[in-house]
């Protein structure tokens, strides 16, 4: 009777050790703190941001008043005097100044082209920001779930250890067979195994996190926090969409992307029209000096801008086709969230209003049936072996459900209101 008693106090600490109540001690990063820290130090977001500098100076050049510079020309010779004029030499020397000017306004279109790539650069870099800190809250929760399991597999493991002590004293005593002595040195190498899986799989979820943050490796990094405890509301798909379409970096940016393709074109069919090029010349020899004004214009007999027109043109309706299929992927993720949403909800719900307040409800009435003696020692593995499993199970829900929050912040582009 006394091993079927400790028994229910093996399975009642596991059930209280484990409840959503029952938190880690350990204090360490937060979610907020990571997701800070990655934005500053990830490496790859690093190196995109400093695509910006480049846009940004695009920008600058397309600003220039002139976006040629002007070409200074200088010539000097020297030559004999005829004999009938006294022989000898003389130089002759002069100077010419040009300067291309731009006709058909490409200078304004080519702002509005830089000023678009520009916003653009910076949306893109914001959408990368969006993936990275759902990659961090991903990981994140993943290293949540593990340490929950690491710490219910080590909890496992203690009690294990103290049945076994517990079951030996009373073999000592001729209370118990050596089978149950047996089985219970079974259980608990096998509990050990579970714990050295379950701390190998923390460990390696806090090493992936530390590389999303931009960190070297720490054996002695530590996070803090807990999965959802209690099921979310059910979001509604069509105000995600429209959330989606309105705060996506990347859906605003194909928009951009269309903008400028489409000015871009306008530029090269202006770049099409030729440039004037004006210049100031003056000359002088021994006889005279000249000074005047050239104009120069190129005839644009071969090359009109055809090929990159063309290109322009592609790139134009490229993004087009390109912005019409993000569209339709947006509209495909957000079904699949909600999906994967409503699954996880009812998962949740299943285990917290069902299988955990059961276990607890068994837990209490096997208690009572082991001390009136009307259950045996087997049946009571086979309760525990569930109530662990059913823990296990519990911790699962949780980390799907957070994982389904997650994907649904990363589709709209923010957190749901």
């Amino acid at each position: 009777m006394h091993r079927i008693y400790v028994v229910v106090v093996f399975l009642s600490a596991l059930l209280i050790s484990t409840s959503p109540a029952a938190g880690i001690e350990t204090r360490g990063l937060t979610l907020e703190q990571a997701v800070t820290l990655a934005l500053e130090k990830n490496p790859d977001l690093q190196t995109l941001r400093l695509e910006e500098e480049s846009a940004k100076g695009q920008n600058e050049r397309a600003r220039l008043l002139l976006i040629n510079n002007p070409t200074l020309e200088g010539n000097v010779s020297k030559k004999d005097r005829p004999e009938v004029e006294g022989g000898g030499k003389f130089t002759n020397y002069g100077f010419k100044l040009s300067q291309e000017f731009e006709v058909a306004g490409q200078r304004s279109a080519r702002i509005i082209v830089s000023e678009k790539e520009l916003a653009r650069v910076r949306l893109e870099i914001r959408d990368r920001e969006r993936i990275l800190i759902s990659d961090v809250k991903n990981a994140f929760t993943t290293a949540l779930a593990r340490k929950k399991k690491s710490g219910l597999a080590r909890e496992i493991v203690r009690l294990n250890e103290e049945l076994l002590g517990y079951t030996k004293i009373k073999f000592q005593a001729g209370d118990v067979s050596g089978l149950d002595v047996n089985f219970s040195e079974v259980e608990l190498s096998k509990a050990r195994k579970e714990l050295l899986l379950a701390e190998r799989e923390h460990r390696e979820s806090l090493l992936a996190l530390q590389g999303l943050l931009g960190l070297s490796p720490d054996m002695s990094f530590a996070i803090e926090g807990d999965l959802p405890s209690e099921a979310p509301a059910l979001p509604d798909k069509e105000a995600l969409k429209i959330l989606a379409f309105s705060h996506r970096p990347d859906s605003k940016a194909g928009a951009f992307e269309i903008e400028k393709t489409e000015f871009a074109l306008k530029l090269v069919r202006k770049d099409a029209f030729p440039n004037i090029t004006l210049s100031g010349f003056y000359d002088r020899d021994e006889r005279r000096n000249v000074a005047g004004l050239e104009i120069s214009i190129p005839l644009p007999f071969f090359d009109r801008k055809q090929a990159e027109k063309r290109e322009a043109f592609a790139k134009a309706e490229g993004a087009k086709i390109k912005a019409a299929g993000l569209k339709k992927t947006i509209e495909r993720e957000i079904d699949q969230v909600v999906n994967d949403i409503t699954s996880a909800i009812e998962e949740l719900s299943l285990f917290r209003t069902e299988i955990l307040e059961k276990a607890a409800e068994n837990l209490k009435l096997l208690n009572l049936a082991f001390k009136e003696g009307k259950i045996g020692f087997f049946e009571l593995r086979l309760a525990q072996k569930d109530t662990i499993e059913a823990q296990f199970a519990y911790i699962e829900a949780q980390t799907r459900t957070q994982l389904a929050l997650n994907a649904i912040e990363k589709t709209i582009g923010g957190a749901v209101k």
